[in-house]
């Protein structure tokens, strides 16, 4: 945090000496005595005048002590920047030297003396402990004779560039260069974004530049890397990524995915067979040839990831609707305890209460957290009551779940729901909360029986979700007495990832009327995209863990989301724009494992060419 420019009117200060001296008979100067003295006393005068002057400075002087050597303590051995300045770049305002370090975010600023027109480039950073860190303009990749660095907390407005700072420095670097020594002491948070902001002194000034890091800090945004599992745990999409590689965790590329996933219960997961970076497309067709595609219009991704513990994981699950069998396991093929019946052929009357299923602790824990792939837990209500997905409700039954000892006339299996056939009043219910894929289309669907009808309309069986009306049946329905019929509902505007609460609900006032409902689904295409900023959202399905789901939050509240920002998008800024082109660019011909894309140690022309490829498209 270099502020020591020159000194105001240091430059006249020899002119000033001589003239004094020149005025004198230097031959006849006392060498001792009062003479020598005063003359002592002149010089001291003269010097004192111009440190005193400091606020007269010129703008644009450098002092003296500009120009030293860098004052680094290094070599730094963290990620390194190398860019350039110049048209392309946007411009601002760029702020004067901060007072203090403030790593509170609250630096006080001022404007510089020049205004506006500065060229500057931002690259986001975080830092894997609170360790001092070290920033150097590096002279042997910079051709920009004078630079200006600025820490900033995130967000980094550059309309407002004195706002939200840790530090700012001119000179503290080789030269006229600038840098973030230990002496500033800027300890910052892990976990947090910062930015790191070169620009340069005088305005309008271009060329390369080379940004040298210390070792505790990470390119990019801070990784949120947590997906969840009911069976496997926490999975980590980034477990390392030293200096901003990608070496260890999931690389994000426009059409693929590559490296691997850490669970905590099922060990090493891999996105894909591809290590070499560059375009390409998983054919899944073999064990040497499978992973993760990505749409790079939209996102959407696709194909298989691998598990040595846990089998093959699926990015694109199509929709089976499926049904439930007693231990809640996932199938690809309805379960069904029975034929579908169509015209309700046993008695309408309840011969008496559902027989009570019988569960150790461990039997519902189990059955809680088995692999289902329907949205709606236990849609054909197999389960039977006391039912540990469904909340019962009735008037005069205590739950409206019929089954052993209470009526055959399911649709499938061996349970249903009855509502009504009690009077004078009987009001039932079923709900429970259900989570429908993000921007999926989604659709709900069961079987309703209208069995018997008092004719009146007041007497009705609706469906809810979040309370909200979706479909209602009542005793005046022409369709009376004509079996079982499926009923499809669209819910696609209730696709947010969010928990929704579905209900059947059912008042019957007289005693007379019936309704019956079986099989439950909810169709949704699950599936998981990548944004351009490297969001992912959705459900991938296990064989053997089930669900993972890659946003919202796990079973004890904790919120999680994962996000990798794409490979291209070398500056984190959320998308590929020109300024990551000219990182790559001013990078060719080095090994910077950060911008070599096809991972061949150079920086050549494909590199250019696939980042330039996605300029004002995104990842």
């Amino acid at each position: 945090m270099n502020d020591k420019k020159r000194l105001p009117g240091a430059g006249d200060l020899f002119g000033k000496i001589a003239l004094f001296f020149s005025d004198r008979d230097t031959e006849h100067l006392p060498c001792s005595g009062t003479g020598l003295v005063s003359a002592l006393l002149v010089l001291l005068v003269l010097l004192t005048t111009a440190v005193g002057n400091v606020a007269a400075q010129g703008p644009g002087e450098k002092g003296p002590a500009a120009g030293m050597p860098s004052q680094i303590v290094g070599p730094l051995v963290g990620p390194i920047v190398n860019g350039t300045l110049d048209g392309r770049d946007p411009t601002f305002t760029r702020p004067d030297l901060s007072a203090a370090v403030t790593v509170n975010c609250a630096s006080v600023c001022t404007p510089n003396p020049f205004g506006g027109g500065f060229y500057y480039e931002a690259h986001a950073f975080h830092v894997t402990n609170n360790s001092p860190i070290q920033i150097e303009v590096n002279a042997a990749g910079t051709t920009i004779a004078d630079t200006f660095l600025i820490v900033s907390c995130h967000p980094f407005d550059a309309a407002t560039p004195t706002v939200n700072g840790v530090i700012t420095d001119d000179d503290d670097g080789a030269g006229y260069l600038s840098a973030i020594t230990l002496a500033d002491n800027v300890t910052l948070t892990p976990g947090k974004t910062y930015w790191a902001i070169i620009t340069t002194y005088g305005v309008g000034d271009t060329g390369a530049y080379q940004l040298d890091f210390s070792d505790n800090v990470v390119l990019g945004v801070p990784p949120k890397k947590w997906a969840w599992s009911t069976n496997a745990g926490w999975i980590n999409f980034a477990p390392t990524a030293p200096n901003g590689a990608f070496t260890d965790g999931v690389a994000v590329y426009p059409d693929h995915l590559e490296g691997y996933a850490w669970a905590e219960n099922a060990g090493w997961i891999r996105l894909g067979t591809h290590t070499s970076g560059g375009a390409w497309t998983y054919a899944n067709s073999s064990a040497t040839d499978y992973g993760v595609n990505r749409n790079p219009t939209g996102g959407a991704l696709s194909g298989y990831a691998w598990s040595s513990t846990s089998g093959w994981i699926k990015f694109d699950p199509t929709w089976l609707t499926l049904g439930i069998a007693n231990t809640e396991g996932a199938s690809v093929a309805r379960v069904n305890n029975a034929e579908a019946t169509a015209q309700v052929t046993g008695s309408p009357t309840r011969l008496g209460p559902s027989i009570p299923v019988q569960r150790s602790a461990q039997e519902l824990r189990d059955l809680r957290e088995a692999p289902s792939g329907n949205v709606v837990r236990d849609g054909s209500f197999e389960t039977g009551t006391p039912n540990p997905f469904w909340t019962e409700a009735s008037t005069n039954f205590g739950t409206p779940l019929c089954g052993p000892g209470c009526s055959s006339n399911s649709h499938t299996g061996l349970w249903f729901v009855w509502f009504g056939g009690a009077g004078p009043y009987e009001a039932g219910s079923v709900s429970q909360s259900v989570i429908i894929p993000y921007g999926q289309p989604a659709t709900l669907s069961f079987w309703v029986s209208n069995v018997y009808c008092s004719g009146y309309d007041y007497d009705y069986l609706k469906v809810n979700l979040d309370g909200a009306p979706l479909w209602v049946t009542t005793a005046a329905d022409p369709s009376c007495g004509a079996g079982y019929r499926q009923v499809t509902v669209d819910v696609s505007a209730y696709a947010d990832d969010a928990a929704h609460l579905l209900e059947f609900k059912s008042e019957v006032f007289g005693g007379i009327t019936i309704f019956f409902l079986d099989d439950v689904a909810l169709d949704a295409n699950y599936g998981v995209t990548v944004d351009g900023a490297g969001n992912f959202r959705g459900h991938a399905w296990s064989e053997n863990l089930g669900w993972i789901k890659f946003s919202g939050t796990a079973g004890d509240n904790t919120p999680y989301q994962v996000q990798v920002r794409c490979v291209i998008d070398v500056n984190a800024s959320g998308t590929v724009d020109v300024i990551d082109v000219q990182l790559v660019t001013s990078a060719f011909g080095m090994n910077v494992p950060a911008y070599d894309f096809n991972h061949d140690s150079v920086v050549n022309v494909a590199d250019i060419q696939f980042v330039a490829n996605r300029w004002r498209v995104g990842c």
